[in-house]
């Protein structure tokens, strides 16, 4: 009888334990601005390496979302008149870590009249149709990073040197 006792209450341990692992997720706090300042009424889209979707209407400019654990995921940025930015989340992460760290994310979206009126406009159309971000998770540094910082930059210096 003892062994059995012993036995459920290993097994609702377990499970209670193996509950929190499967609710882990990173938290996202994001910030969308413009040339002018924040934007408000845009829409985020979580696309989901398996074709799920989720669309999220934010009326602020400030705002959070959660993304499990072992997901990869894609984050568009959507609002009227500007261009959809994107940026990719892999939150594949060691098993052993139950507190994940926050990521702060400030995404800055072109308006569409001043990316027209650039030179170069095919050229930087063509490259914000690709993630300008790919965040993972750094073992070493215990910390979210964007592996896509140099494509990241390259953009921004393409965009810099056409505004001139």
């Amino acid at each position: 009888m003892k062994n059995l006792l012993f036995f459920l209450l290993f097994i609702i341990h377990s499970a209670a334990f193996s509950q929190k692992k499967s609710d882990r997720h990173l938290h996202i706090h994001f910030k969308v601005n413009n040339a002018f300042g924040e934007l408000t009424n845009l829409i985020v889209r979580e696309v989901y390496e398996d074709g799920f979707s989720d669309t999220i209407y934010a009326e602020k400019a400030n705002h959070s979302i959660d993304i499990d654990v072992n997901k990869h995921v894609l984050l568009e940025f959507v609002c009227p008149g500007h261009v959809t930015k994107r940026v990719a989340f892999n939150t594949d992460v060691p098993d052993d870590l139950l507190v994940l760290p926050f990521f702060d994310l400030v995404v800055e979206l072109i308006e569409e009249d001043l990316l027209a009126s650039l030179e170069n406009k095919e050229e930087l159309q063509t490259l914000m149709d690709f993630p300008i971000g790919y965040i993972k998770y750094s073992k070493i540094n215990r910390d979210w990073y964007n592996s896509q910082l140099e494509f990241t930059k390259t953009i921004n210096k393409l965009i810099k040197k056409s505004l001139k």
